[in-house]
């Protein structure tokens, strides 16, 4: 109890929340339901003519889902927040998105999905969330699915 309240004190939900999940057995990043690429997090190649085609198509499978867009740091880069509760929540849920361009032509799309404390405000930070990589990588499936059925 006393670990719980130090971790709250000074790391805040988030960390008590990683923390029972270490707790109750849960998975690394790298466990079985994993996806084994090689920076641990959600990726898929995919066909698409531009970044852009591939940005819109991500732009309205979040938006059809409640996140909302968020300015970018990177010009192949989309992110997308959602609070983790209804109404003025200090914590969201957020979804890095960036593309990279292969060699052949294709293009990597990888996620990263993230908590967010303090959001919204001046001391907003991030942290990464590895037990929403499985989930993520679903994402990324259905919007590779559909950028390559508009072609």
């Amino acid at each position: 109890m006393k670990m719980i309240l130090l971790c709250l004190r000074c790391f805040g939900p988030l960390a008590v929340l990683a923390l029972a999940l270490a707790a109750t057995g849960c998975k690394s990043s790298r466990g079985a339901d994993s996806p084994n690429t090689a920076s641990g997090l959600a990726e898929v190649n995919l066909n698409a003519k531009t970044a852009e085609q591939v940005k819109e198509v991500a732009r309205e499978f979040f938006r059809d889902r409640g996140y909302v867009e968020i300015e970018s740091r990177h010009v192949y880069e989309v992110a997308f927040d959602k609070a983790t509760k209804s109404g003025r929540s200090s914590t969201a849920l957020r979804v890095r998105l960036r593309l990279n361009k292969q060699l052949d032509g294709a293009w990597r799309l990888v996620g990263t999905p993230m908590g967010v404390e303090a959001w919204r405000s001046d001391l907003e930070s991030e942290a990464v969330l590895p037990q929403g990589v499985s989930q993520i990588e679903a994402f990324l499936v259905e919007i590779k699915q559909r950028v390559e059925s508009s072609q």
